[in-house]
């Protein structure tokens, strides 16, 4: 697929994230800001003052207003955001939160075009209230993987031509093929020893438990093998983490060196990527996830969890291997196979660079946003 060049007007983008927190969806909300800002488009951040979001944004050239998001009808919040429409009058309005989706309802009703995003699943049951802002709360809806789509559809009643499915991008300069030997130089892992990885977040779901489980029955057939668990945590209390540590401890304590490596946060993801033999995505749910179209990009092979949209990416034996969540038998026997086949990681890596580079670069994507921004700002003409 080809991305479009976009010849049309620029716009003016009011971007609204009520989340404090620093994650995958604002992540993706700063990228998609850096990406029109680029190309000519005005691109404005409201956000919590002490949101994570906020200085990165600002440092990477993004205007930034302060809005404050305490709760769903938060009165303060709501006139410092009217006070910020009337003032810069922008061409639409893209919420990410559920907090910055009941603000923007008034809006939509006052006639400004409004955006939702829904990256995370949706429950198939939810409240009159949460289905009255996805069914008469914006212009367009945007889901992050189709399962999320068909869920807004079928279980919500949205209105299927209101919704457009854009997944998860990713930019082939910035991860490609190349060296990664300095990561594994850093952590004394040796050139030649089978390295898997977890790129996430340690927070429940994201199936750090299997991924231990699995890696201490793969050591008892290729001892060489090593581990990488890369994310930071929210808290000093979490669970998730201190769920690591403790299994490292009781599990892991004759090997040495321990072949599990605990990198905590770490900005350096494209370098890591190339390390890497194998990124494994063990979730127990998962929208979409930014990681396999990097692990893609940079032409590695993925195993991952069979759940939410992450079929929409991985084919499984294509372009890497699915496995059911939560089973590390089944998950050992994928690392097994990768390790024991190298014909097949080879295959399975050279698909899916193919794929990234034909399905999810960030221009591509990027267009298909354009595209739902200007369905909203111009309904009659789309349906001319």
């Amino acid at each position: 697929m080809q991305a479009k060049v976009d010849k049309e007007k620029s716009l003016k983008i009011l971007q609204l994230e009520s989340s404090n927190n620093w994650g995958g969806q604002e992540d993706r909300l700063l990228r998609e800001s850096v990406w029109l800002r680029g190309k000519g488009h005005k691109v404005l951040l409201g956000c919590n003052q002490s949101a994570a979001i906020a200085s990165r944004a600002a440092a990477a050239g993004i205007e930034v207003r302060a809005v404050s998001f305490r709760t769903n009808f938060d009165i303060a919040g709501w006139q410092a955001l009217a006070s910020l429409v009337r003032r810069e009058r922008p061409d639409l309005i893209h919420a990410r939160s559920s907090k910055d989706a009941w603000f923007s309802l008034w809006f939509h009703q006052a006639g400004v075009p409004v955006v939702r995003s829904r990256h995370t699943t949706l429950p198939v049951r939810m409240p009159r209230g949460r289905r009255l802002i996805y069914r008469h709360g914006c212009r367009r809806l945007i889901a992050s993987a189709e399962f999320i789509s068909n869920t807004m559809r079928d279980a919500i009643g949205v209105a299927p031509e209101k919704i457009d499915v854009i997944g998860e991008c990713v930019d082939p300069k910035e991860f490609c093929p190349g060296d990664g030997s300095s990561f594994r130089k850093e952590f004394g892992i040796p050139a030649g020893a089978p390295l898997f990885g977890m790129v996430a977040m340690l927070r429940d779901g994201k199936g750090h438990a299997t991924f231990l489980r699995a890696a201490r029955e793969v050591l008892r057939h290729r001892p060489e093998a090593r581990f990488a668990l890369v994310g930071g945590s929210r808290s000093d209390n979490n669970q998730t983490e201190l769920m690591i540590r403790e299994t490292l401890r009781s599990d892991f304590a004759d090997l040495s060196p321990s072949p599990v490596i605990l990198t905590g946060l770490r900005h350096d993801i494209p370098h890591i990527m190339r390390a890497l033999d194998c990124l494994v995505v063990p979730s127990k749910k998962e929208a979409q996830t930014m990681v396999i179209p990097q692990a893609f990009a940079t032409a590695k092979p993925v195993i991952a969890s069979n759940v939410g949209g992450i079929p929409e990416l991985v084919s499984d034996g294509k372009n890497g291997l699915l496995i059911p969540p939560s089973e590390a038998a089944k998950l050992t026997e994928a690392m097994l196979k990768i390790t024991a086949d190298p014909a097949l990681a080879s295959r399975l890596a050279a698909e899916a660079r193919k794929f990234a580079e034909q399905e999810l670069t960030v221009d591509i994507k990027m267009s298909q946003l354009l595209s739902s921004y200007r369905k909203a700002v111009n309904p009659a003409a789309t349906a001319a």
